[in-house]
């Protein structure tokens, strides 16, 4: 293995994960107000039509599956791949009648077959991967969506380089392989990625940092991140976070293989 998709990365990203898994039902909505996470999970699912195949991408816990279903009446393909058995096991209590959940990393590629999905969703993963694995993630998006298709993400970065957020920033990158980038960075970044259409960029505030800050929050992983950056003499009030809203297409003139089960689609 090379040493994007190591032993050691993957590792420390299931005891992350694992962490956040006990305290998840009182965190979430503390991170991401639940009216506001709703709004995230409608952007990401507006391309969906009933009868439509999705993919999300790190799915955690189920919730933008659980929504696909209600949008589509069940009508569809929904399928969820995660690395972290913790938030895998939660899915499966909450949408695992709803959707089929795959235990795997992304950096590793997609076990789907060419033009499997009409929407490939993604809500807080792409801060996860390393630069250089972005382009090869997205490459497999691409194989993976059918022509015409959509890829949506929500990716939080940060939102100003004050010294504080400098640290949180660096901090993030060290102990937990977070890319909490620069917005002007990650659209760069994704605006390079070939073989897309129609690339879209929406950026709005978040408060995740300053919930932790707050004390707001029980995953210890987060909250010892602003702890440290107060550590230092800063202020974790002044770490400022943001989400970038991506959506692209794949382009519409490129070969279709047609419908299959999710049993055919799986590489």
């Amino acid at each position: 293995m090379n040493a994007i998709n190591s032993t050691e990365y993957v590792e420390l990203k299931q005891s992350i994960y694992r962490e956040y898994s006990r305290s998840y039902d009182e965190d979430r909505q503390r991170f991401v107000p639940a009216e506001a996470l709703l709004k995230r999970i409608e952007w990401a699912l507006e391309p969906l039509a009933p009868g439509q195949r999705l993919l999300d991408l790190g799915c955690g816990s189920g919730e933008l599956l659980m929504e696909a279903h209600r949008r589509t009446g069940g009508d569809g393909v929904l399928a969820g791949l995660d690395l972290s058995p913790e938030m895998l096991a939660l899915a499966k209590s909450r949408a695992g009648g709803k959707a089929s959940l795959i235990k795997g990393n992304s950096l590793d590629g997609l076990p789907f077959s060419d033009g499997s999905f009409n929407l490939v969703t993604s809500l807080n993963l792409l801060q996860e991967l390393p630069t250089d694995a972005i382009t090869s993630l997205l490459k497999q998006v691409h194989r993976v969506l059918r022509p015409g298709g959509c890829f949506r993400a929500v990716i939080p970065c940060m939102a100003d380089r004050s010294p504080a957020s400098q640290a949180f920033q660096e901090l993030a990158r060290s102990r937990g392989a977070m890319e909490f980038r620069w917005p002007e960075e990650l659209q760069e970044l994704l605006t390079n990625v070939p073989g897309f259409t129609q690339k879209e960029f929406q950026l709005a505030a978040s408060p995740a940092a300053s919930a932790a800050a707050r004390g707001k929050t029980s995953f210890r992983f987060f909250t010892g991140l602003v702890e440290e950056v107060g550590n230092r003499g800063l202020d974790p009030s002044q770490v400022k976070q943001s989400v970038l809203f991506f959506s692209a297409r794949r382009g519409i003139g490129e070969t279709y293989l047609g419908d299959r089960s999710l049993e055919e689609i799986r590489g």
